[in-house]
């Protein structure tokens, strides 16, 4: 859908330097993807200036330049008066606004849910996209574990690392509608909130999974963290909330005057679990809807995970699914890679791959794997350089007498030095001497360490960020595979 500059007025433009009936094909934010008629928004942030990147997208065919610094903007349209030249106190603003009227308002055409939440994002957005698929409702999905039509994940270069920027979500709706899909579950964050990702965007329904400390490197208190989580559910039609959070659950039925569903474990919900029993295959539970009961067997591990089961099944009712087709599908639920996968080695030890990365991730997971039957327990956690430092020595605070055997190893350090990393995070240990405890900077060698230590009946539990398909050093991307690291182990058949 091609736009001109005029249609940008009503959208935060504060002034206009040019041709304001400029004809525009795509909305970009990097340079290098610039094409005739292209519009260019200047995206700022901590490291980086999309200022500096106007030449380049001018010389590759951007016509229209949008950003917040006038003067830059103004020098740049006396050397180049056939451009046209947008200041905004907030480009972001204007480029999420604009993404959704571009796309013709494509979202429209799917049923979208959108959860958010500290933990289980990924995991119920899986779990969704799972239920609704067996229901002959085709469903896609956007997030950490990647981009997925109702078949396959797809081969799409992800914006970032979970929710995209409002250009490419709104391109990926259009291809999921192109594509014959009838609804898209996807994880929005707080950071993604805040910078306009989904601005402009009404969703079917908002699901919020739990709240605890996170992001405040970005956000900087607990506060604005919340607020911006909260944010969401200002722009959904129907909500799911989980009666079990202390941190957000109040806050959001205060906030919320539409139809809603709760789900819980501890607590009064309209979806509740009760009588769980886990197995080696999975949990069993008695499933109550409103007043209706059903026994049933999911195959996912932890009480955690049998709650972000229930957020999921609040969808399904949302969306007007009945229970009977619910509970049928129940059993062939799928959740996303590396989240609690469990791997049989034929040295006689089992594995356990989880993303668990937070204080209260890790509790859960912990809980769950010691409901299993092992010799001992040899555990990996890490540091990580590009989040919270403070959540480092609480990671070690958590694990220590927790596990036989603990290695701590670093994810995405960034800038930041790796053995500083791993002393922040060993600082957290009361005895930080001890002779279980191991240091590895790098994971693949961690996780070898683990696997090294493990014999005939112990559980190795690696967590951390390994399945993101990349590790941030310095300020690039580095590809990293965590089947690949468990495989090439010598010892790994």
């Amino acid at each position: 859908m091609r736009m001109t500059a005029s249609e940008f007025y009503t959208s935060g433009i504060d002034r206009i330097y040019g041709n304001s009936e400029t004809n525009i094909s795509t909305i970009v934010y990097d340079s290098r993807k610039a094409v005739k008629d292209s519009a260019f928004f200047c995206l700022t942030g901590e490291n980086h200036d999309g200022h500096r990147f106007i030449e380049e997208a001018i010389q590759n065919g951007a016509s229209v330049i949008i950003g917040s610094d006038i003067n830059t903007l103004k020098q740049f349209y006396l050397t180049n008066p056939a451009c046209t030249f947008l200041a905004s106190a907030d480009p972001r603003q204007v480029m999420g606004r604009l993404a959704v009227v571009q796309s013709g308002y494509v979202h429209k055409k799917l049923k979208t849910i959108a959860v958010t939440g500290t933990n289980g994002k990924t995991t119920v957005t899986a779990f969704v996209r799972s239920l609704l698929n067996q229901a002959r409702i085709s469903t896609g999905s956007i997030g950490t574990a990647g981009i997925w039509d109702h078949k396959q994940k797809l081969e799409i270069e992800q914006s970032t690392n979970t929710t995209p920027e409002a250009p490419d979500l709104h391109a990926i709706f259009r291809q999921f509608a192109d594509s014959g899909l009838e609804a898209a579950a996807l994880e929005v964050t707080s950071i993604g909130i805040e910078q306009q990702r989904v601005v402009g965007t009404v969703f079917d329904i908002g699901v919020h999974t739990n709240l605890t400390p996170e992001h405040l490197e970005f956000h900087k208190t607990f506060t604005r963290y919340r607020n911006a989580k909260l944010k969401l559910f200002d722009q959904v039609k129907k909500a799911v909330i989980n009666a079990d959070d202390d941190g957000m659950r109040d806050a959001i039925l205060d906030r919320f005057d539409g139809p809603y569903l709760t789900y819980g474990i501890r607590k009064p919900a309209d979806v509740t679990a009760s009588h769980l029993r886990p197995g080696s295959r999975g949990t069993s539970f008695r499933l109550s809807i409103g007043t209706a009961t059903y026994d049933v067997f999911v195959p996912v591990h932890g009480n955690y995970n049998v709650s972000n089961v229930l957020a999921a099944v609040c969808v399904l009712l949302h969306l007007g699914l009945s229970n009977r087709k619910i509970v049928g599908a129940l059993t062939g639920i799928q959740g996303p890679e590396g989240r609690f996968e469990i791997i049989d080695h034929p040295a006689g030890y089992k594995i356990i791959m989880d993303y668990a990365h937070t204080p209260d991730g890790l509790e859960k997971v912990l809980d769950a794997a010691h409901r299993f039957e092992y010799r001992r327990l040899i555990l990996m956690i890490s540091g990580i350089g590009l989040r919270s430092p403070e959540k480092r020595p609480q990671m070690a605070a958590l694990a220590e007498q927790q596990a036989d055997e603990i290695i701590v190893t670093v994810d995405h350090p960034g800038f930041f030095s790796r053995e500083q990393i791993l002393d922040d995070v060993f600082s957290g240990f009361r005895h930080p001497r001890a002779s279980n405890l191991h240091r590895e900077p790098y994971r693949k060698n961690a996780i070898h360490k683990a696997m090294a230590l493990a014999g005939p009946g112990d559980l190795v539990l690696l967590t951390g960020l390994g399945f993101g398909g990349y590790q941030v050093i310095g300020d690039e991307r580095v590809s990293y595979n965590e089947r690949e690291s468990i495989e090439s182990f010598a010892g790994h058949p």
